[in-house]
């Protein structure tokens, strides 16, 4: 027996009965077809990475790949929309097989591109089907300069005192931005009352977060435009325990250089600073995380940002991570760590104006 079905036919199952007739005789045997939908063409189109960012006048790239998710192979023609102003995206090659090889997609851009981050959809064109991938271009301005870390200095001590002393590698460069992370264990009182360097360049203070009723305290200060340093030294009015990182940062704002800042500080295994959003493109953020009562490491957990070396002291332990980004278009970031069991923490974010 010999079933055939046209174009026509529909699709599901149906029960077919075949009939025997004899002379003395019918009886019936029940056979079951079932008709599938013809296979369509189909493929899938994905971009990777996702993601990219130029600076203004450079360009970045992504990988586009296809794959066949039902009937056979067909030819898929590739475009792109959503680039910005002075932008143009291009593909090679600009036609794939689908399932087969991959292309390159190149998103150029233009000195006079704007800042800012632009969805662009990917489209791939076949004969039987259109599907689509994402990917996000942030574009930085090129204007202005972008600020960078130079070196760290890192200090703790064994015992309490009025004064801790951090020394750099080598000599600052003139003109660069200080900014000293601390941690304290004095909670709500006896904070730093001066930082004091071999230049006598002046330091002001960002903030202090502490808790009522905790031990644990964190501070950040800086030095902008400061002449050239070896050594930083942070004063406070009684015996302390307390450790610190001093961080170098050329290409910042020698006057006026803190955009906004946040913190907090409470206890657990998870430390954070809350946001805090630049007003401009190119800050530099600074961030860090003070732990209070027991020396376990602490992970920075915060997307996109290098950490230096964590300090921490012996005796009474106070313990300090602090680390550095530089942002692109203006948007938030948050400074964050965690660490295996609960202790008291304090954590802030300083977000600083790139030099002009």
């Amino acid at each position: 027996m010999t079933l055939a079905t046209t174009g026509a036919t529909p699709t599901g199952t149906t029960s077919i009965t075949v009939t025997g007739t004899g002379v003395s005789a019918t009886h019936t045997t029940s056979f079951s077809l079932t008709v599938n939908p013809v296979a369509t063409n189909d493929f899938s189109i994905s971009a990777s990475p996702t993601s990219g960012s130029a600076t203004a006048g450079s360009a970045t790239t992504s990988t586009i790949s296809t794959a066949v998710t039902s009937g056979v192979a067909q030819s898929v023609a590739l475009s792109a929309t959503g680039a910005p102003t002075g932008a143009f995206v291009s593909f090679n090659p600009q036609t794939l097989t689908a399932g087969t090889g991959t292309s390159t997609m190149t998103v150029t851009t233009s000195t006079t591109t704007p800042g800012g981050t632009y969805p662009i959809t990917v489209t791939g064109t076949g004969a039987s089907a259109t599907h689509t991938a994402s990917f996000s271009l942030t574009v930085q301005t090129a204007s202005g300069t972008t600020p960078a870390f130079v070196q760290y200095a890192g200090a703790t001590e064994s015992a309490t005192a009025t004064s801790l002393n951090g020394s750099f590698p080598s000599p600052t460069t003139s003109g660069d931005l200080l900014v000293l992370s601390a941690s304290e264990y004095n909670g709500s009182t006896n904070h730093i009352t001066s930082v004091t360097d071999t230049a006598g360049n002046t330091w002001t203070r960002v903030a202090s977060y502490n808790s009522s009723g905790h031990n644990s305290n964190g501070e950040v200060w800086y030095s902008a435009g400061a002449q050239t340093i070896t050594t930083v030294t942070a004063h406070t009015a009684s015996a302390v325990s307390m450790s610190f990182v001093v961080q170098e940062f050329s290409g910042v704002a020698s006057t006026s250089p803190v955009d906004t800042a946040n913190g907090t500080s409470t206890t657990g295994t998870s430390a954070a600073s809350g946001s805090a959003t630049s007003s401009t493109a190119n800050d530099l953020a600074v961030g860090f995380v003070a732990g209070h009562g027991n020396g376990e490491s602490i992970t920075v957990s915060a997307p996109g940002y290098v950490a230096q070396p964590q300090q921490t002291t012996t005796g009474t332990i106070t313990t300090v991570v602090a680390g550095y980004q530089v942002l692109g278009p203006p948007g938030s970031t948050a400074f964050a760590g965690s660490f295996p069991t609960a202790m008291y923490w304090a954590a802030g974010v300083t977000l600083f104006r790139p030099a002009s």
